[in-house]
């Protein structure tokens, strides 16, 4: 018996560290925007799922049966209408995104369950934010694009700190979950003294690195949660003395007000975080025109949605003169999620959540108020965790009003670890431990199976990725050969990725462009060109920016009508778009010219 209990609590052990590993692999890939970061964290993850088949007959406390039906449910249907999307490639970001959170999910609500090893783990993703919020500090201090890893190269966002990921607004959405677990664990659990000093150091590090991010959505995130955390805490201490109580609150008070003295006074000192500080709610933002082309896009489809990704070139349909970028995200989950998985989605997603809450709720009650209204005990680590949970999950109810988090992947597992906590305390009530209904004791399975599924399809799609990098970083260096050399190799192992043939028909198009080429060779690259954008346009019909690349090589063809017709095409899709407007007016310039010179004898 005795060695069937260490040979259960290594498996844990080893399944709770290929998790973590996971966690930072995401997280220093930045955040795993792309498959060819995200697939291998994924695989890590889907480990631990693989390792939980040793572990499902050991007695566990029972996860909530309606939070876990409501997750099967809600992201049943993400899953199943990503499958039905209209390009598949693109919907694919959205279906590993959704394997991988519930292979977190479902092991931390029905496996790793005991408040110690669950707080030790947001000890390992608390050190990790630290390691963030140093090289957030490096960016900040410099005003440099600096990233820890060469080869990853985050946007220009001047001073603002991201750390690892690419955006800061991602970084505070990881900072705003970490910093205010990190807040409930020191003034909640039972930890020695000197862990809660070292911890809450921890948080303040978090929540610097939160101000250094310049991130309006990470303010009024982290402002709610930490309000959300006072008053769980407030409900909790009026079931002990009076005394206790406002000394408390007093305490508290004085503490917030240290706080914002010294945010106040952080933010005064930069310039830049003050002008953005006081900007808060800005009516002129950008993100309001987004907004509003999602609502566009949702009316195309309103029960089910135009499909995963699809924002993208919705975006640009419906775009204002405003938004010059392509708009990939609507910068609101909640209004992407209603653009692209309609009122079916939302729905799902609202049951989701609120089975979560009640759970989570009725978890608090139990481990917060009644406990210490029948008990002389006031700490607890299990409640510790939830309150936290719930503070958590009120940070990223805010933040998601404003920014996309919930499709950044690292952030997606962080979140499902907190709605794991939320649907299973970790603490035995009700159903005796080690004998769960029959319904609850079938909900781990799905844990070696989802794991399987992502490990097979990480060894499928991982080469394919692979070489489509190689061929962007090689068109980036303007190096058209190796770009062909590379885009043919990920196409004989990946046929449904438009941008493998967008790569191939750009260095195509470049070797054809090349001066030193002869003009058979030149028609020869600008043929194989045409070719490749073809097979782009037809797996991404909606996508205009193959139009615009048809268009421009019929035109130096001479194939003028047919690069009409992909130009009426393009400004279909994107009619606000400038720089197809610009293509356009050279079309039509070099179509007259072919016009007007007098034929060859």
């Amino acid at each position: 018996m005795k060695k069937a209990v260490e040979f259960s609590q290594a498996i844990e052990l080893l399944a709770a560290l290929f998790l973590g590993v996971g966690f930072a692999t995401i997280q220093a890939l930045i955040g795993g925007t792309q498959l060819l970061f995200s697939l291998p964290a994924y695989g890590l993850v889907a480990l631990s799922g693989l390792l939980s088949l040793f572990l499902l007959r050991r007695p566990e406390p029972a996860p909530a049966q309606i939070c876990l039906t409501s997750a099967a449910l809600f992201f049943g249907y993400i899953l199943a209408r990503a499958l039905f999307s209209p390009v598949a490639y693109i919907a694919r970001a959205d279906i590993y995104s959704v394997l991988g959170g519930l292979v977190v999910y479902f092991f931390v609500a029905c496996i790793f369950t005991a408040a110690k090893p669950r707080t030790l783990f947001l000890l390992f993703l608390l050190a990790l934010a630290m390691v963030h919020v140093v090289i957030g500090a490096i960016q900040f201090r410099y005003g440099e694009n600096f990233m820890l890893i060469p080869f990853l190269q985050r946007h220009d966002y001047d001073r603002r700190a991201s750390g690892l990921y690419v955006c800061p607004n991602h970084l505070a959405g990881l900072l705003e979950v970490v910093g205010i677990f990190a807040v409930s664990i020191v003034c909640w659990s039972r930890w020695p003294a000197w862990m809660k000093l070292v911890t809450s150091y921890a948080a303040g590090v978090c929540y610097l690195g939160l101000i250094l991010t310049g991130s309006r959505g990470g303010y009024l995130s982290a402002a709610a949660s930490l309000l959300t955390l006072v008053i769980l805490s407030l409900i909790i201490l009026r079931q002990t003395s009076a005394r206790l109580f406002w000394r408390a609150a007093i305490a508290a008070f004085i503490g917030a007000l240290l706080v914002g003295i010294t945010v106040f006074s952080l933010v005064h000192k930069s310039s830049y975080l003050s002008d953005r500080a006081q900007n808060i709610v800005d009516p002129g933002n950008m993100r309001i025109d987004l907004w509003q082309a999602a609502m566009q896009q949702w009316k195309l489809q309103p029960i089910f949605g135009t499909g995963s990704a699809t924002y993208l070139y919705y975006g640009r349909q419906f775009r204002t003169d405003r938004v010059l970028p392509d708009p990939v995200h609507v910068h609101n989950d909640y209004l992407q999620l209603l653009a692209e998985y309609g009122l079916v989605g939302v729905a799902g997603f609202l049951a989701f959540l609120a089975a979560h809450l009640s759970n989570g709720w009725k978890n608090f009650k139990r481990l917060g108020p009644k406990r210490v209204a029948v008990s002389s005990h006031l700490l607890s680590n299990a409640m510790a965790l939830q309150v936290g949970a719930l503070a958590a999950l009120a940070a990223y109810v805010v933040h998601s009003i404003l920014d996309f988090n919930l499709h950044i992947p690292a952030n997606v597992l962080l979140l499902a670890f907190v709605f794991g906590i939320l649907a299973n305390s970790g603490a035995p009530h009700g159903v005796k431990a080690g004998q769960p209904a029959l319904g609850l004791a079938a909900w781990p399975l799905l844990l070696p199976v989802f794991g399987l599924i992502i490990l097979i399809q990480c060894a499928r799609l991982l080469p394919g990725e692979y070489f489509a990098e190689r061929a962007r970083t090689s068109l980036r260096d303007n190096d058209a050969d190796s770009a062909v050399v590379f885009a043919q190799r990920g196409l004989e192992r990946e046929k449904e990725n438009p941008y493998l043939y967008q790569y191939l028909g750009s260095a195509f198009f470049e070797k054809g462009d090349d001066p030193m080429s002869d003009p058979a060779g030149r028609s020869s690259s600008y043929q194989a060109a045409l070719t490749a954008f073809a097979k782009a346009q037809a797996l991404a019909p909606r996508d205009k920016t193959f139009y615009v690349a048809l268009a421009s090589l019929y035109d130096l063809l001479g194939r003028f009508p047919e690069a009409e017709w992909m130009f009426d095409q393009a400004v279909a899709l994107d009619p606000k778009s400038e720089p197809t407007r610009q293509c356009y007016e050279a079309h039509l310039k070099g179509w007259r010219e072919s016009e007007s010179k007098p034929d060859s004898p």
